[in-house]
């Protein structure tokens, strides 16, 4: 039939306008991925490689690749997909080919609609197949796919044409900045490449509050190498500042000398005292990320809480204290409990004296580790430390040192008070003995010790004792009865009566004797020793002698004493007459 010779014509014409559409939305779509991607890096290079990096980098990366996706699927939709979806129908393309070639003059669009109207029988077939007879004779000279604008679709080719062997000829040349374009808009971590190149970068940790942090950048030798290098540091709250990096030199002759070793710059923030990121540049290099400082206080003791147990022999209570430093009885416990200003690994404590220091030994944590304790037996004095080291590694350098004074109990004082001196007595003599004692605890005993020598004997029976103490023990002894009353006494004193005659002593004998007192100390008491005193025991006859001689020579001594003494009467009498005799003067009024 002639009227499927049109509408084939027309077919084709439909099919040729369908590609030249999906030809030029192709072009436009490659022109669009272009534009899409040499926005993408120049964002990328300008700004997010230069201020977010790290997880910050590859979100803003992420971001930024779904808004280039969406535009470019938003145009792939526009300029391919729906001109590939689209069917335009035979009234459509009939009328396009009727404005192409006008000399139609409305055959085509007429026949095509009353071909189709016919089918209904509102029309007679033979007019129907005349008009359609005559219009494929008028149009069989006619090429409707000439209504079909090329120009369009070459032009778009050409320019997407041209800038895609641009970019491969700009990718082919640096390819270095391509592989790098697309491995981040893979959301890797690869960076752009520059002229100076760093290495390494002293990576970012935990730091001690107010303490230095050192910071050393490696450059490659290779690149470019810049008088300095520079560090931003940055806090949470946004405040920022610059750290010009000098350029170290190299010790080491062997690198100094190779050329190929990498170039070092050195620079310090100098008190860390807050969170803070930094991140190193040098030329044109960035490091790709922020290192991060995070600011720890040292371990350190917040309190101390110290309580005393005393020797039971003391009968003194228990005491608490918060001062570290501890002086205590010898013998006494301490409990030591440390409270700390954060968690702990381990505490130990450490013990020194004048002679050495010990080994440290480790202390009780608690189970929330914010406090430790451990106990000291006080022996002898010294000083104590803790050392901490906390759950980050950090150690409390320089750990305060406590004083250890372990107070001596001293041995009982005694002094003999009368006769204290050596006396010469007979066998029958009784004298008393009055004495004093003190201790710094309490008194709880006391005797009188007493040995039995020849008189002849030479030397000091105190520097024998003093000199052998096996003489004292062996020395014979009498209970001072009644001495101590109730509990031990700090102070105590007495009488006691040595009597000579149970003795049955010998003339020309010696008695030494002394005052012992024991104090309350346990297990060992300690002991206090008088002065020793002898007495030297003669005949009843001899002592008569003794003391009749001792009488002539104190009556002699008087006779003595009252003749100085009439002498100077004498002499002051005499002068009293030399002196001349003074009459009253008087003197008259007026004169």
């Amino acid at each position: 039939m002639s009227i499927d010779i049109l509408l084939t014509r027309i077919d084709e014409v439909r099919r040729r306008q369908r590609s030249v559409a999906v030809g030029a939305g192709v072009a436009r779509t490659a022109l669009a991925a272009l534009a899409l991607i040499f926005a993408f890096f120049l964002l990328d290079w300008l700004v997010l490689a230069r201020s977010t990096p790290g997880s910050g980098d590859r979100l803003a990366r992420a971001i930024l690749m779904l808004a280039m996706l969406s535009t470019f699927a938003w145009v792939v939709w526009n300029s391919v997909l729906i001109p590939l979806r689209r069917r335009v129908d035979d009234d459509e393309v009939a009328l396009k080919i009727e404005k192409g070639h006008p000399e139609l003059r409305g055959r085509l669009i007429s026949t095509i609609q009353l071909s189709r109207d016919g089918r209904s029988g509102s029309v007679s077939k033979e007019l129907i197949d005349a008009l359609e007879e005559d219009t494929v004779s008028f149009a069989g000279g006619l090429h409707f796919t000439d209504i079909i604008d090329l120009k369009t679709l070459k032009k778009i080719a050409l320019i997407a044409s041209g800038f895609v062997l641009l970019a491969s000829a700009l990718g082919a040349w640096r390819s270095d900045f391509a592989a790098s374009l697309f491995a981040r808009m893979a959301l890797g971590e690869r960076q752009y490449p520059t002229a100076a190149k760093i290495l390494s970068v002293s990576e970012g940790q935990k730091v001690i509050r107010g303490e230095p942090f050192p910071i050393v950048i490696e450059l490659d030798a290779a690149g470019v190498l810049p008088d300095t290098a520079s560090v931003t540091t940055r806090v949470v709250a946004g405040r920022s500042s610059t750290l010009v990096m000098a350029r170290a030199q190299e010790k080491d002759s062997k690198k100094a000398a190779d050329p190929t070793a990498p170039v070092r710059y050195t620079g310090s923030i100098e008190h860390v005292l807050e969170d803070l990121e930094f991140r190193a540049g040098a030329h044109d290099a960035l490091w790709p990320r922020w290192e991060k400082l995070i600011v720890l206080d040292r371990p350190a003791i917040k309190s101390l809480s110290l309580a005393y147990r005393f020797p039971d022999y003391l009968g003194r209570k228990a005491e608490s204290s918060s001062v570290g430093d501890v002086r205590a009885p010898e013998g006494s416990t301490v409990r030591i409990t440390a409270a700390f200003n954060k968690t702990v690994a381990k505490a130990r404590i450490q013990r020194r004296d004048n002679q050495q220091t010990l080994p440290p030994t480790e202390l009780v944590l608690a189970a929330d580790r914010l406090s430790a304790t451990t106990e000291l037996t006080i022996e002898k004095g010294g000083y104590y430390k803790l050392l901490l080291t906390c759950t980050d590694g950090f150690e409390n350098t320089n750990p305060v040192e406590y004083v250890i004074e372990a107070v001596k109990d001293r041995a009982p004082t005694v002094k003999i008070s009368f006769p204290a001196q050596d006396k010469t007595v007979t066998r029958f003599a009784k004298w008393p003995i009055r004495f004093t004692a003190r201790d710094d605890w309490g008194i709880v005993r006391g005797r009188l010790k007493y040995r039995v020598t020849a008189a002849g004997q030479s030397g000091s029976e105190q520097g024998a004792l003093e000199a052998d103490p096996q003489l004292a023990k062996d020395a014979k002894s009498l209970d001072l009865a009644g001495l101590v009353k109730g509990s031990a006494q700090k102070e105590v004193g007495g009488e006691v009566f040595f009597d000579l005659k149970p003795l049955n002593l010998a003339a020309d004998t010696r008695v030494t004797y002394w005052i012992e007192m024991d104090d309350a100390r346990s297990p060992e008491p300690n002991h206090g020793v008088s002065q020793a005193y002898a007495f030297t025991v003669v005949e009843v006859a001899v002592m008569q002698e003794m003391l009749e001689r001792d009488r002539n020579a104190m009556l002699e001594t008087i006779k003595v004493i009252r003749d100085k003494q009439k002498d100077t009467r004498d002499g002051v009498d005499a002068i009293r007459r030399d002196l001349p005799a003074t009459a009253p003067t008087t003197t008259e009024p007026g004169k």
